[in-house]
């Protein structure tokens, strides 16, 4: 029979039993046992059935899916209904009865469901195929090689018995906005979000039958309005320390009283643009409270690009809503191990408040795999806060403006693009993909930006390493950023040698950073004004709250050059502008993304001297940046060749899944020189389970390239004090895209 695809005028069928309901059977029918307890103690089949159904449709209801994840979860473990499953189960607990002659081995249940669903609609059972045949080992593919493909599994189901509570009616009318344009990328969305109920109510349930304690550490967050009085209570003492005559202080009340009166509007996308230092932070903070009071969202998410900004702004929430409050999630936190609570919310972000990344929010709207598409579900009806939003690489940038269009557009998000530097990501005649904003909050940008503008940038010329470390040495104070970690090193090594120059890289490890940054602080708020000159690469430029009366910076893109102006007279301790100075090396050998971004900027050093961080002349960069890279905005053809297709209903979930925001081809070092990483590093050899231990290391792990890495191990055939050289002069690499699995493998100093 030929299979009918699914398109935007599809109509379903109601799926209704295929088998009569026998009672009496079924109440030897189990979902789960107990270790050594009888099966009168097991979780009976029907009721987990109905359990899950009931949660999914719940979860699914904020984004008007319950009608589809009812019989998902209705009708996800239906297999389990076969004589031959009992028999597995029976025997793995040691007990015999009726069902044991059936025994034969470990049958997959996973596929019966698929099959009811499938069978009895070719269109709404066919997307819910997907999420039952994976709600153990992930999202399959339509096609695949071998029995891997869903089609190949849809044969008549076997399952011996079915209950009518399990496939509930579904409606032929899609619950969300249909473009038809867009319906391949919505329609798979639709079922990861489906996908995503499931198998967290899956785990939910049978968490709270094998494990009732471990449930019980779940949940029981200070709601929304306790929050928005925790805030207010902080907030007001922050404003009693503050000098309302400091003009800084004046335009960040400005900046919040914009916030509050936007925060009364409906749910929408927002976009708030704040130029360093002017309290975007707090006031973002403040508008999702009040917005999410009004328009009754059921938490805040703040997705953040880079760790130093998150580990610092995840400080800042906890300050402000208590630590009972905020979950931080991304890989280099590591979550004590007595704190349960927080364990369990990274598995499906179910806190009040979330704090994570671009890699860990992007990457898992285009996963395939249960564990992270779990959270998905509690993204819905939302206020997600994208800080930095220019930080987003223009070659991802596609698949990421697609997944916060669909979320504002029928999952009830409210989305605010939060940034010092706005980019032209508006839907214009000029750029098409670009989204459709609902409103700016700051209602008079330029105003802003003039009252908060604390420097002057200027293009000096092409200097070489040697020329800008004698320039450096001219200042007691003074910064100088560069793009790459070649770079900084040359620069720094052309400096003398001096605990007042100090070399701050992505090449160090997390504690070893936090040190120097410390140092850092340390000088510049001394009382006797400390001589402090650093060199550093980007990692210092977004997020990082230290203020240097003067700065230089390579050639780079304006945003780059605008967070760089961030570090300079931050505070407006100096009431006339301060002077950020961008320059060019003689050769210029950087990769790709900093030469296209550089070549954009070139060409308003001469139009905007001395403004270069003007909203006017930010606008024009991202245009003729983001304009002239259309056609490399979905680098990888994740849009294009696997999620519009999608349309047909033949959806190919795991080569979607070949999104990443950063793909890397580094290797994990784990740098142990001190007391805390030796023990690690050698507990490592001995432990059964290594997870646990791997992530306390990861403050001591940086990411080397291959050939580095070929380099260490001729290294460490030198005597240790050549180590120790190596480590006093931080050649070692990044820890930047250091995902949570285990390293591949590990190399040691020390």
């Amino acid at each position: 029979m030929k299979m009918r695809g699914i398109s935007p005028g599809w109509s379903g069928r109601r799926l209704e039993p295929s088998r009569e309901y026998d009672s009496n059977m079924n109440k030897k029918y189990y979902a789960h046992s107990l270790e050594g307890r009888p099966p009168k103690e097991w979780q009976p089949l029907e009721e987990h059935l109905k359990n899950v159904a009931d949660l999914a449709a719940e979860f699914a209801g904020v984004f008007g899916g319950e009608k589809f994840a009812a019989p998902a979860g209705g009708s996800h473990d239906i297999g389990k209904g076969t004589k031959a499953w009992q028999a597995y189960l029976r025997q793995v607990n040691g007990v015999i009865d009726e069902f044991t002659n059936y025994y034969d081995g470990h049958p997959n249940h996973a596929a019966e469901g698929a099959k009811l669903l499938y069978n009895l609609s070719k269109q709404a059972g066919k997307v819910l195929a997907y999420c039952i045949a994976g709600h153990h080992g992930g999202l399959p593919n339509w096609n695949d090689t071998g029995s891997a493909a869903l089609r190949e599994k849809l044969a008549v189901p076997q399952a011996d018995i079915s209950f009518p509570h399990t496939v509930a009616e579904l409606t032929e009318k899609l619950p969300f906005a249909i473009e038809p344009e867009r319906f391949g990328f919505q329609i798979q969305f639709f079922a990861r979000m489906i996908f995503s109920c499931l198998v967290d109510a899956d785990f939910l349930d049978t968490e709270k039958f094998l494990d009732p304690e471990r449930s019980g550490w779940r949940g029981d967050y200070p709601g929304i309005k306790e929050l928005h009085g925790r805030f207010w209570k902080e907030f007001n003492k922050l404003r009693a320390k503050a000098d309302p005559e400091l003009n800084v202080n004046r335009q960040r009340e400005l900046v919040l009283d914009c916030c509050l009166e936007a925060a009364s509007k409906p749910p929408g996308i927002y976009s708030l643009t704040v130029p360093t230092g002017g309290g975007k932070t707090l006031a973002s903070l403040a508008f999702a409270l009040n917005h999410a009071i009004k328009n009754n969202k059921r938490r805040i998410i703040y997705v953040i690009p880079f760790t130093s900004i998150i580990e610092q702004n995840a400080q800042v929430f906890r300050k402000m809503l208590g630590e009972d409050a905020v979950l931080e999630h991304h890989c280099n936190f590591i979550i004590d191990d007595e704190d349960w609570r927080n364990k369990l919310a990274c598995e499906n972000w179910d806190a009040p408040v979330v704090v994570t990344t671009n890699v860990q929010f992007f990457d898992s709207f285009y996963a395939y795999r249960t564990a992270r598409c779990r959270k998905l579900h509690n993204v819905a009806d939302s206020i997600v806060i994208f800080d930095e939003v220019q930080a987003i690489p223009v070659e991802k940038l596609s698949p990421c403006l697609e997944v916060i269009r669909e979320l504002s557009m029928n999952y009830g998000v409210t989305a605010v693009l939060c940034t010092a530097t706005q980019p032209a990501i508006s839907f214009s005649e000029h750029f098409k993909a670009g989204l459709r904003i609902d409103e700016e909050i700051i209602q008079d940008i330029p105003s802003l930006f003039k009252n908060l503008k604390r420097t002057k940038e200027y293009f000096i010329g092409t200097l070489s390493a040697e020329e800008i470390a004698a320039r450096l040495m001219d200042f007691e104070q003074v910064m100088c950023i560069v793009n790459t970690r070649q770079q900084a090193l040359d620069v720094f090594q052309n400096m003398p040698e001096s605990e007042e120059n100090i070399h701050l890289s992505a090449l160090m490890h997390p504690v070893h950073r936090t040190k120097k940054l410390d140092e850092i602080r340390n000088r510049l708020s001394s009382e006797d004004n400390l001589p402090c000159r650093v060199v550093s690469t980007q990692l210092i430029e977004a997020g990082v709250d230290i203020d240097f009366p003067a700065v230089f910076r390579t050639v780079a893109g304006i945003d780059s050059i605008a967070q760089a102006a961030g570090r300079c007279n931050r505070n407006g301790r100096s009431p006339v502008p301060r002077e950020v100075l961008i320059f060019a090396f003689p050769e210029n050998l950087e990769c790709s993304f900093f030469r296209h971004a550089a070549q954009s900027a070139e060409k308003l050093f001469n139009l905007y001297p001395g403004s270069l961080t003007a909203p006017e002349c930010v606008r024009a960069y991202f245009e003729d940046y983001f304009w002239k890279n259309q056609q490399r905005m979905d680098i990888d053809g994740i849009i294009e060749d696997y999620c519009m297709p999608a349309a047909t209903g033949n959806i190919q979930f795991r080569e979607i899944a070949r999104f990443r925001m950063i793909k890397t081809a580094t290797l994990p070092v784990i740098i142990a020189l001190d007391e805390e990483s030796r023990d690690l590093a050698q507990a490592l050899e001995y432990a059964e389970h290594k997870g646990g231990i791997l992530r306390r290391l990861q403050k001591y792990t940086v990411q080397i390239y291959p050939y580095q890495l070929s380099e260490i191990e001729r290294w460490l055939e030198s005597p240790v004090p050549e180590v120790r050289v190596l480590y006093s002069k931080e050649i070692y690499s990044d820890v930047t895209g250091l995902q949570c699995s285990p390293p591949r493998g590990q190399a040691f100093f020390g």
